[in-house]
């Protein structure tokens, strides 16, 4: 039996954790800590830091692991691809490119340099260096941090210096950026490569919150809807063009952007599948799974995808249940459309919010069909 280990056990981790399960692998999780539903799903949980190289090795070697791999975490995906690389596992990327798309700083300059997106932005490893920042409205980010942690949109000068200070207190490396705020429609797009083709380029619409919750998304609409089908085109030679810069092979990756009056530009680049249950969403309206997609790329089998044949699509949106950082779940409390296409909690009744971005969690999500 082919076995994977799988780095997490979050709600993200079981979508791949289930997949394979079904697909007849032998799944090993592992985490710093028992929690999360991927701990129950799996055939065996191991008590290591996800983060931790020499400990994953070691675990992935103890039990002869074919596959390490993880999705919709940032961190992990590092660890999953520098322990491939030691063990001469099957990888998507080398590591020096999973860095190029971990460290914001330098992606943005990469894009900048190879004129693939141009926006302004400054690195900025104390506060001092953020004095001669003058473009607001502005956003402030970690470099190196995962979701909204340390992220925050700043309209003046005045509040600019406390935002750096917060974003540098959440960056590993202690670098943060500042750029200059991109006003748009959200699009991202869940992307694979196979042999250096693009055979995978599926946009959804990002939907998300106001100032209050600035960069926390709502949920995901499929097709597009307030996008015209040539700026998708245009984002999607934007795709094209990253892939090819690269000279990607391999690869899946889940590409955020904003739709600006100067045209589609980059926001983030993640080596990985989404942590939003795209796939889903896809698979519901569309008929094809990402997370087969996924394995069966990295495993060396032949994708066979015909973009033409899932171009028309019946209108599904993808939305997550919200409540805030240590409120407790209720389910009755929870209000969804009266017709579900599917339906999913994180929470058992009277369950008290973990904290993820320490503000507004996602409790659990639903698709409609429009």
């Amino acid at each position: 039996m082919k076995r994977a280990l799988i780095l997490g056990t979050n709600a993200g981790q079981t979508d791949i954790i289930n997949y394979l399960t079904e697909d007849g692998w032998e799944v090993h999780a592992c985490g710093y800590k028992k929690e999360g539903p991927g701990c129950d799903l799996a055939s065996s949980f191991h008590l290591v830091d996800t983060t931790d190289i020499e400990a994953v090795t070691n675990l992935a070697k103890d039990i002869i692991a074919d596959l390490v791999y993880s999705v919709s975490s940032d961190s992990a995906i590092r660890t999953v691809t520098k322990v491939a690389e030691r063990l001469d596992l099957p990888r998507f990327l080398n590591s020096d490119i999973i860095d190029l798309f971990h460290f914001k700083d330098k992606l943005r300059a990469f894009l900048n340099e190879n004129n693939i997106n141009t926006v302004a932005f400054n690195k900025i490893t104390s506060i001092e260096e953020s004095s001669s920042w003058d473009v607001f409205p502005c956003v402030v980010k970690p470099s190196d941090s995962q979701g909204q942690r340390g992220i925050e949109l700043i309209f003046e000068k005045e509040k600019l210096f406390n935002a750096v200070k917060i974003a540098l207190s959440q960056s590993s490396s202690g670098t943060a950026i500042i750029e200059e705020y991109l006003e748009g429609i959200e699009i991202s797009t869940n992307v694979i490569v196979q042999d250096g083709i693009v055979l995978v380029n599926e946009f959804t619409e990002r939907v998300v919150h106001g100032i209050e919750y600035f960069g926390l998304p709502k949920g995901h609409n499929i097709p597009v809807r307030n996008v015209s089908e040539l700026i998708i085109k245009e984002a999607g030679l934007i795709v094209e063009k990253l892939v090819a810069r690269l000279s990607i092979k391999d690869a899946v990756l889940y590409i955020q952007m904003k739709v600006t009056k100067n045209g589609p530009k980059i926001i983030e680049v993640a080596p990985r599948l989404d942590g939003c249950h795209i796939w889903r969403l896809i698979k519901k309206a569309k008929g094809y799974d990402l997370r087969q997609y996924a394995i069966d790329c990295l495993t060396g089998k032949k994708i066979d995808h015909n973009q033409a044949q899932y171009k028309n699509t019946i209108k599904h949106s993808l939305y997550f249940y919200q409540l805030k950082t240590g409120s407790t779940f209720k389910m009755q409390e929870l209000v969804s459309p009266f017709k579900l296409v599917y339906n999913e909690y994180r929470y058992e009744e009277n369950e008290i919010v973990q904290s993820l971005n320490g503000n507004l969690e996602v409790v659990g999500y639903y698709i409609i069909r429009d």
